[in-house]
């Protein structure tokens, strides 16, 4: 019964999903980090010295493109972003409440509700600190970091940069439809394959270059770990990877292998895949703008006849 679901998911996928790209395999993971406005010691007045915790990649990029990276006194120690090489402290995304006071803070933001446990124990004992949902848009996330550093007005001029970004992208339809894409990952669920659902920085980027995401479409949300005939349900056009997890995939040509169902879709047949910084795939931060202006420019690429 399985086997003959699976044929039938197939067939009808074959049917609606059978256009052909120009180009299978591009690497984006060379646009820059993000926008490079301000350099850190721009920021910091001499008397300045490192207090702020941030417990979030996304909230430490954008601090780095406020040109406040030195303000930084401890951060997510997994991160690669240019200009934190020396950033004091390193702590865990599951940092505890007493590890953090230990560092004696002004100021600790977090982006994950996760986070929240630590943040009540902090306030309680008179640190200030706040919650920036890793869910909001990312010139929200903008605005209210750069209003907690006060550097109001570099916030602003990085969403201006941001929303440029936004403004130059240009929608790639094929017959008249949107592109579906699935980013597949093996982050998010333990060590099962995952694919990104709504509620993620990947669902809005995705929405932005005027797409659909494919995981999305059939309820995910989240990272969940995806079965073959789940991913070929979703029958993605595209499906966008990491240049952190190649290795795990065992490299571009194992992906089509290695990631259940996935050489049975429209990106499997066609090796549609496109690779890009971590960050600019999971952050929605303040490389949003250019994640999204280089997505689309690669799809333009893939899809779009010379």
């Amino acid at each position: 019964m399985i086997i003959l679901r699976l044929v039938s998911v197939l067939c009808v996928s074959a049917a609606l999903f059978s256009n052909v790209a120009y180009s299978a395999s591009l690497n984006i993971a060379d646009a820059v980090p993000y926008p490079p406005l301000y350099k850190p010691v721009e920021a910091i007045e001499p008397s300045d010295k490192p207090d702020i915790v941030l417990i979030g990649a996304d909230l430490v990029e954008v601090a780095v493109a406020l040109g406040a990276a030195d303000l930084i006194l401890a951060r997510p120690a997994d991160i690669d972003l240019p200009g934190i090489e020396n950033t004091p402290h390193k702590i865990r995304e599951w940092a505890g409440v007493e590890g953090v006071l230990a560092l004696r803070p002004a100021l600790v933001v977090a982006s994950s509700i996760t986070s929240q446990r630590v943040l009540d124990g902090l306030k309680s004992v008179g640190v200030q600190t706040a919650m920036i949902d890793r869910t909001l848009p990312a010139t929200e996330k903008v605005s209210r970091l750069a209003a907690l550093l006060k550097l109001e007005e570099r916030g602003e001029k990085l969403n201006a940069a941001i929303e440029a970004d936004y403004a130059a992208i240009e929608p790639v339809l094929l017959d008249g439809r949107k592109l579906r894409i699935v980013h597949a990952s093996k982050m998010g669920a333990g060590t099962s394959f995952t694919a990104g659902g709504a509620e993620t920085a990947i669902h809005n980027l995705i929405l932005r270059v005027g797409a659909l995401n494919a995981a999305a479409e059939v309820g995910r949300d989240r990272y969940r770990p995806v079965t073959p005939e789940g991913m070929i349900m979703m029958a993605p056009d595209v499906i966008l990877i990491s240049e952190k997890e190649i290795a795990s995939f065992g490299g571009i040509d194992g992906i089509w292998g290695s990631y259940p169902g996935i050489d049975q879709t429209p990106a499997g047949r066609q090796r549609n895949v496109i690779v890009m910084r971590e960050l600019h795939v999971r952050a929605d931060a303040a490389s949003s703008g250019i994640a999204t202006k280089a997505l689309a420019s690669a799809l333009q690429e893939m899809f779009v006849k010379p």
